[in-house]
């Protein structure tokens, strides 16, 4: 991501039906939601504290997506600590950036927000998403990734 026309923000009501076009590249067996059911939960989602869903586009497309959200914490000194959700980036544009700009400002975004760690969970086994989310900076551990702040 490094063209003038390229977007990194969060996303707002209006950015709903690019949000599911890439949800369906990535559960494509997923049920398809009525409209009513999609911008009800949509609405719920932008009103809950600490859920940001960032939106990565190139020339006004919707091109990768990121969920996260902060929990706040009564642990590590009141810290809150993170989950990244729903990655997601076109298929015919993946290996270009948009995903890796995505996770990496939502981590950013964590934290400046004081999260002493964000952590990914993925249920894909194929080598190279485990390697995406490395280069992101995600060690694994145990059965799951995660970020620590120093």
């Amino acid at each position: 991501m490094s063209s003038d026309t390229d977007t990194l923000r969060a996303a707002q009501t209006s950015d709903l039906p690019d949000l599911l076009k890439l949800y369906r590249a990535l559960n494509p067996s997923d049920p398809v939601l009525t409209a009513q059911e999609a911008s009800a939960t949509f609405a719920t989602m932008l009103a809950q504290p600490g859920l940001t869903v960032f939106l990565a586009t190139d020339n006004g497309e919707a091109v990768a997506t990121a969920t996260l959200l902060i929990v706040p914490n009564l642990t590590r000194a009141a810290r809150p600590y993170a989950f990244i959700e729903n990655v997601v980036t076109l298929e015919t544009l993946r290996g270009r950036g948009y995903g890796r700009a995505v996770v990496r400002h939502a981590v950013e975004a964590a934290f400046a927000a004081n999260c002493y760690k964000v952590m990914l969970l993925t249920g894909r086994q194929r080598p190279e998403v485990h390697a995406f989310y490395e280069s992101c900076g995600f060690v694994q551990n145990k059965t799951g990734f995660q970020i620590r702040r120093d």
